[in-house]
């Protein structure tokens, strides 16, 4: 039992998942397969097509639209030329009104040439034409977007990892089987807990080793790019998210990912974690005193590959036994002929 120095290492682990994922899906209300233009493993990028529908028909709607669009600009810009029309002959009949030039009781004369044809115009011209405008334009809008329905694309860049339609299939958006799954895996990332007293220790963008065994032994970088503010109300635990940069991706998505947070050097009490076994839920060291082994419960810290933290039971130059301690029996005489260091 020695005083020494010791990483404050916290290690949580996790399952590997990918950054980004998506399930694609048919928008509005869907429609039979024409073409299938990805397979299973194809790389593909945002907006890419990935299923066509069939849309003859749609783009037939879509052409009607757009002549609607195209009549009723026309008929607006008629409606501008009458209404500067009627405007200009309304100011002339005002200034024969005024002038005299109208008979007595032209005033009814006046109304019906000039005022009336007048306020006709100007109301066909700045709403009713307008009105019939912005209709065809809905109209147009609402066919183009299910003719571009027919086109199901990728929201993200990432490998195809299901195709779940074949040509001629009915694709529905109401289904819960996605057409198409996508996942980026340039980027995984491992979702893990950490205590109340661990939360305060670390730090968004702190780089930190992950260990994923099913790949490598050596360690993988990666950055804690998540920390929540609130603990999980059942867990009471804080999740984080560590991101991994996977570029040639070998790191595949429910891989076991072991991550590892090294704070400060603490300078305390350390066994070799040989010493320290289990006595039911207890955990225990066998202590030498006068030439007799006796157990002993302690409380344990953090600890490396070597060595573990003793936070209470034992004092400073105690000497424990390290190795076949499952020969020992309470009080049992004991030789020492050599010291572990």
């Amino acid at each position: 039992m020695e005083k020494g120095t010791l990483a404050d290492t916290i290690v949580v682990t996790g399952k590997l998942e990918a950054l980004a994922a998506s399930d694609v899906v048919p928008g509005g209300q869907g429609g039979k397969v024409y073409s299938v233009n990805v397979e299973l493993g194809d790389k593909v990028s945002k907006g890419q097509t990935l299923i066509t529908l069939e849309n003859t028909a749609l783009a037939a709607v879509v052409r009607q639209a757009e002549q609607g669009v195209a009549q009723a600009e026309s008929a607006l810009e008629l409606a501008k030329i009458t209404f500067e029309q009627a405007s200009a002959n309304y100011e002339r009949g005002r200034e024969l009104y005024k002038s005299g030039a109208i008979p007595l009781g032209g005033q009814t004369g006046f109304e019906t040439a000039y005022q009336i044809p007048y306020k006709q115009a100007k109301i066909d011209f700045e709403r009713v034409k307008p009105a019939t405008l912005a209709n065809a334009r809905a109209v147009l809008d609402s066919a183009q977007e299910q003719y571009n329905n027919a086109f199901i694309k990728s929201p993200i860049s990432g490998v195809v990892t299901a195709v779940n339609v074949n040509p001629g299939e009915l694709a529905s958006s109401g289904s819960s089987s996605p057409v198409v799954s996508v996942v980026n895996l340039d980027k995984v990332v491992v979702k893990a807990t950490v205590t109340e007293s661990q939360i305060n220790k670390i730090k968004s963008g702190q780089e930190v080793p992950v260990f994923i065994c099913a790949v490598s032994e050596k360690p993988f970088t990666g950055i804690i790019a998540n920390i929540a503010l609130a603990a999980d109300p059942t867990s009471k635990a804080y999740p984080i998210k560590v991101q991994i940069n996977n570029f040639q991706h070998t790191l595949k998505p429910g891989m076991f990912a072991e991550v590892q947070i090294k704070g400060d050097r603490l300078e305390t009490l350390l066994v070799h974690r040989e010493a320290v076994g289990k006595t039911g839920d207890k955990d225990t060291v066998w202590v030498i005193n006068k030439d007799k082994a006796t157990s002993r419960e302690v409380t344990v810290g953090t600890s490396d590959s070597k060595k573990i933290q003793i936070l209470k039971g034992l004092k400073e130059g105690e000497q424990v036994v390290v190795s076949g301690q499952n020969l020992l029996q309470e009080n049992a005489k004991v030789e020492i002929k050599s010291q572990v260091k």
